[in-house]
């Protein structure tokens, strides 16, 4: 059976990664230039016979929910692609996620349409796949795991901001009824744990507002809030995200996620990239 590699991609640098057996070992980390493509192709030549899957977790991205006439086959195909094209022209890395159909009236189809949004920042990645002749099973974006991480915790929420700390920086993705509806990149400079705690505690309170605004969440309504972070860190995260009234905070002690997950190799820090990727090879 051919191994299994998970590439991870965010603004600066993609890494590789053999998954085997709930373990995840980094073989490579390879920035966004020049010599990074080069040792990466070096690195496929040694790996041909692989499947890959790759996971992007970068700021360029958009959400578009619509609400379309229920159709099928070429029909729909075609009605997506076009929607596609209009919202996110000049991207071929697009997709609609199906939410299901509507109760009442003509049952129209609810999508998610989502791409992400800078596709140079992945060509040279790909054309070294391309080159090497490799299995490339796709391109998944992070925060459209979150649901299945969401449901894996049981969470039963209605509404829900789930926040994970990755190399990218603070990922906040909101999701209603387990379905992804809205998400955010945040940079965040490299800094301790206290630091890290306190920028997301900020970020919270800015995407709540930004939430606030598109009336995706009702005002005066809690917010249920779940944090990914290391148990070495909780005591320093508690003293930065104090609960309010319209914010409803829980942090969910990563390590259990990963042994709940069955992923044997544990996370050092808050970082919970290892996790997606876990999820992903799943």
């Amino acid at each position: 059976m051919p191994q299994q590699r998970l590439l991870y991609l965010d603004g600066s640098h993609l890494s590789a990664s053999l998954w085997q057996g709930g373990v995840l070992r980094e073989e490579g980390h390879f920035p966004q230039n020049e010599s990074g493509a080069a040792a990466f192709a070096e690195y496929l030549s040694q790996h041909r016979g692989s499947n890959f899957s790759m996971l992007a977790d970068i700021a360029d991205e958009g959400f578009q929910i619509e609400t379309l006439p229920y159709t099928q086959g070429a029909d729909r195909n075609a009605l997506l692609a076009r929607k596609l094209g209009q919202y996110f022209y000049g991207s071929p890395l697009a997709t609609a996620v199906s939410y299901g159909r509507e109760k009442s009236g003509r049952k129209d189809e609810r999508f998610m349409l989502t791409a992400l949004t800078r596709p140079q920042l992945f060509e040279p990645w790909l054309a070294a796949l391309r080159a090497a002749e490799v299995q490339l099973a796709g391109i998944w974006s992070l925060p459209l795991l979150g649901g299945a991480l969401l449901e894996k915790l049981q969470a039963g929420k209605k509404r829900c901001l789930l926040v994970s700390i990755t190399r990218g920086g603070i990922r906040q993705s909101f999701y209603e009824d387990g379905q992804l509806k809205f998400s955010r990149l945040s940079p965040a400079a490299a800094a301790g744990a206290a630091e890290m705690a306190a920028s997301c505690a900020a970020e919270v309170a800015k995407i709540h507002q930004y939430l606030l605004g598109q009336r995706l969440v009702a005002r005066g309504a809690p917010l249920p809030v779940i944090a990914l972070v290391h148990p070495a860190q909780s005591g320093i995260f508690l003293e930065q995200c104090k609960n309010s009234e319209e914010l409803q905070i829980t942090l969910q002690d990563q390590h259990a996620v990963c042994r709940l997950l069955k992923l044997k190799t544990l996370p050092q820090d808050s970082r919970s990239e290892s996790l997606y990727l876990h999820l992903l090879a799943q």
